[in-house]
């Protein structure tokens, strides 16, 4: 009901929103009655400024309001950008507790994938490794089925990135070991480069796994998609054949100046 509100009547909400935009641009402390209108703004039918007050929550450091983030983090009929900011302004705030913890969690298994990132950066951005922690992330990212093969089950690649890193950060097992070398051969190159890295986090914890590391990390793809490769002789080459097929006048000192290779500066450079 509160969406259907705001959708009929948006011009309500340009003043507070004009406002809310100039309150999140400044440095000033808050202003006398900042908690009532947070309050107010948390009620509102507009999603737009209930994502403004989670906002100005995290830039005014409002601890009274901080059990609000978790009730708008876990809050499924919530608008997902703002369950997502939610999740963001928790690592934000640096809030480590355990309400906070449970909170992020939770949040692993949000339908909306935004707040199934967020929630896993800010768990690897808090806390520190943890047995049930890596289990969370497993189970977020593999399913909950007990037995192996477990694979990977997460569809969105910016969630995988996420868990890419958080597993890097909080992993402790073989069996993340194994779900990051899994992600390491993900059809993203953007999954498969946040993957490696997280390989070399674990492992300088996880020193039993280096070796295997090592050797697996030297069989990761180094192409993206859409990636072109670039031969120096077959440009330099080419660039010679055109100029020349222009004629005599084509080639002149200055423009074959500029494809002299120079060493000093790798193969892959030519001199200007």
């Amino acid at each position: 009901m509160r969406a259907l509100v705001a959708l009929l009547s948006p011009h309500r909400w340009k003043g507070p929103l004009a406002e809310a935009g100039h309150l999140l641009d400044s440095h000033d402390p808050p202003p006398e009655g900042s908690g009532r209108k947070l309050d107010a703004w948390l009620a509102s039918p507009a999603w737009e400024l209930r994502n403004a007050a989670v906002k100005l929550i995290a830039h005014w450091r409002d601890e009274a309001r901080y059990a609000r983030l978790l009730g708008v983090l876990g809050d499924r009929a919530e608008a997902g950008i703002v369950r997502r900011n939610a999740a963001e302004a928790l690592a934000r705030l640096g809030l480590a507790t355990p309400p906070a913890r449970a909170a992020l969690v939770r949040a692993l298994a949000d339908p909306y994938w935004e707040v199934r990132s967020e929630a896993a950066l800010a768990l690897a951005a808090l806390f520190h490794p943890a047995e049930d922690l890596e289990q969370a992330l497993l189970d977020a990212l593999l399913g909950a089925r007990p037995r192996p093969p477990r694979r990977i089950r997460e569809d969105n690649f910016e969630v995988r990135m996420a868990h890419a890193r958080a597993l890097g950060h909080l992993g402790l097992s073989r069996a993340a070991f194994d779900a990051l070398l899994a992600l390491a051969g993900d059809d993203s190159w953007l999954v498969r480069s946040q993957a490696v890295v997280g390989i070399a986090h674990l492992v300088a914890r996880q020193t039993e796994f280096f070796g295997e590391a090592h050797d697996r990390l030297h069989g990761v793809d180094r192409l993206s998609e859409g990636c072109v490769s670039f031969f120096v002789l077959r440009d330099v080459l080419g660039r010679v054949l055109r100029a020349v097929t222009e004629g005599p006048q084509a080639l002149s000192a200055e423009r074959l100046r500029a494809l002299y290779l120079d060493p000093r500066t790798g193969w892959n450079r030519v001199r200007p």
